[in-house]
């Protein structure tokens, strides 16, 4: 529960308008993602994950959302179009994140 708070916390909370066009420009991705690494490594800090696994997480959420990957994932697979569910993207987005995050918590 308190890697998802984090993640939360990171995505949502510590951005702002600017950042929101990562997928514009790796400059604006690599601030997001300084932001976004902020209350993880609190939570390294904190014992509640490990260097290699913060690594993976940043690596993932740079690399998904400078190449917006769940709109990639979208239109490969046919799913409702944003322009008829505009909430699909950041659902998709955040099903991304979350389990891959996930994902690298189960390996220790």
């Amino acid at each position: 529960m308190t890697i998802l708070v984090l993640h939360l916390i990171g995505d949502f909370l510590l951005q702002n308008h600017v950042m929101q066009m990562k997928s514009k420009s790796s400059l604006i991705c690599t601030i997001h993602v300084a932001a976004y690494s902020i209350p993880f490594c609190f939570g390294v800090g904190c014992g509640v994950l490990n260097h290699l696994q913060l690594a993976a997480i940043l690596i993932e959420h740079w690399l998904q959302d400078r190449y917006a990957l769940h709109l990639r994932w979208m239109k490969f697979f046919r799913q409702t179009p944003p322009d008829l569910w505009p909430v699909g993207p950041l659902c998709m987005d955040q099903s991304m994140h979350l389990a891959f995050i996930a994902l690298v918590m189960s390996i220790r």
